[in-house]
């Protein structure tokens, strides 16, 4: 299942729930992906604090694009590797 699949926008509940259920844990630490405060900061980041906001494909694509910059912009490499595993699962999620 994708997070956009034959819709062209979603809701922040249906983005909220999907990242409950697709929450890789990374291998070799034995934590989650996204910690519950970075799932808060990317909801804030892509619904704009709205009440009941929608985001589309589009507004996606621009978030992950902001992703990449943070990766190249980290000063350490296994900082990078976080980020860098973070945006392939974005991709990966919103089938892009």
């Amino acid at each position: 299942m994708k997070l956009f699949e034959n819709k062209e926008k979603i809701s922040r509940k249906e983005f909220r729930d999907f990242f409950k259920k697709k929450n890789p844990i990374l291998p070799g630490t034995g934590q989650r992906l996204f910690s519950i405060d970075e799932k808060k900061k990317m909801e804030e980041k892509l619904f704009r604090r709205e009440q009941m906001g929608f985001i589309s494909k589009d507004e996606y694509k621009n978030f992950i694009a902001k992703k990449s910059k943070e990766k190249y912009l980290a000063r350490d490499w296994a900082r990078k590797r976080i980020v860098e595993k973070k945006i392939k699962f974005l991709r990966k999620l919103g089938d892009l």
